[in-house]
């Protein structure tokens, strides 16, 4: 390659009307809900081939979650407790987009969930800010390496190489910006269950890698619903995985640097005013 430009050359002005963008689909053409039989004891969730998405075995409240985007229970309030206990079997197809369309994700999934909860459920809701948990990513020594800004940015999450400890990941990450990493860090380490938000006050990009273990790290009680995960203390990381690999607290400061620190801040809470416990007829 003898030269390259950063920014391509503009589009023509009639390339919108050549190539229109192809709107999402908000609702599903077909979908059947059923309460989930007593024997079923597992979920299922899938986003299947031809745009066919499968729930099978979940309550009321994962559903709702999903809908949002969100893995934070505190994010989801205003529901009733058989929203924790009822659980559902959903099967619903997404329309056809033609033969070149991406394949469906949870992202274009959301909105048609929402809007299955809303004609078959009858579900209402609305959003106000609350403060809810959250982590913060913080520095403390940082041990990355600065970027070179004309290079790609790409995060990466492998099985960690030979010789780590069983059920390790490998997350590297180039010309990554902290805002970046912290939006990603909960898709890499999704048993954190709190929004990660940065508090860094670090500029610019960087290079870097993290190996810990995928295991649940130590659980303790506090705000939010059971189950989410935060440090045994607020001043220390949670203690090793039994298998030795090292938890996402104690990676992110020994390896990196910096520190992730649970309080409170202030953000959107999706508040169902209305939802009924029987969903309407097949």
């Amino acid at each position: 390659v003898d030269s390259v430009i950063r920014t391509p050359t503009a589009n023509p002005p009639e390339v919108l009307k050549e190539l229109p963008a192809i709107p999402l689909p908000t609702e599903f053409e077909v979908t059947d809900v059923k309460p989930a039989g007593p024997e079923f004891r597992m979920g299922r969730f899938a986003i299947q081939p031809g745009g066919r998405f499968v729930a099978q075995g979940f309550p009321l409240r994962f559903l709702i979650a999903r809908a949002f985007n969100t893995n934070t229970g505190e994010q989801i309030a205003g529901l009733p407790k058989w929203a924790d206990v009822d659980r559902f079997d959903i099967t619903a197809q997404a329309p056809s987009m033609g033969p070149s369309a991406p394949p469906l994700d949870m992202e274009s999934v959301a909105p048609m969930l929402r809007s299955l909860l809303v004609d078959r459920f009858k579900m209402k809701y609305h959003t106000e800010d609350r403060s809810v948990s959250t982590y913060a990513l913080v520095a403390g020594k940082p041990k990355m390496k600065k970027a070179d800004p004309a290079s790609r940015t790409w995060c990466r999450n492998t099985n960690a190489p030979f010789g780590a400890a069983p059920g390790s990941r490998l997350v590297t990450c180039q010309n990554v910006t902290m805002a970046q990493f912290a939006e990603r860090l909960l898709s890499f380490a999704p048993w954190l269950n709190w929004p990660v938000l940065n508090a860094t006050a670090l500029d610019g990009s960087w290079d870097f890698s993290l190996t810990f273990g995928q295991n649940f790290p130590v659980m303790v009680g506090g705000p939010g619903r059971s189950g989410d995960a935060l440090p045994a203390s607020a001043d220390m990381p949670a203690a090793a995985e039994p298998t030795g690999a090292v938890t996402i607290f104690d990676a992110v400061e020994k390896q990196l640097g910096l520190k992730l620190e649970p309080r409170k801040r202030p953000m959107p809470v999706i508040v169902v005013d209305q939802i009924e416990q029987k969903p309407t007829e097949n």
